[in-house]
């Protein structure tokens, strides 16, 4: 049996306002690595790779970043190995 427990919180609020004041990056954002990330699991995630962001941590010293090409992979990355490729709702 696992010790890990697993807590799932809804956010109402719209995307735009999901991220805390003076973040580079907001929820759902579409973001391209400037460095190679590894994935909760252990994936490699090459440097150049484009993922959403699915929550800001910490008012903006880490993202969590889910990527689907070219691998699967879910990352917490700094903002520093980060940049905007598409801002979510424009």
């Amino acid at each position: 049996m696992s010790d890990r427990l697993l807590s799932l919180v809804v956010d109402s609020r719209s995307p735009a306002d999901r991220a805390p004041t003076g973040t580079a990056f907001r929820e759902l954002d579409r973001v391209r690595t400037l460095a190679e990330v590894i994935g909760e699991d252990g994936e490699r995630v090459p440097v150049g790779s484009t993922g959403t962001i699915v929550a800001v941590w910490g008012a903006g010293a880490a993202f969590d970043v889910e990527f689907t090409r070219p691998v699967e992979a879910l990352a917490a990355i700094a903002p520093e190995d980060l940049v905007l490729v598409e801002r979510a709702g424009a």
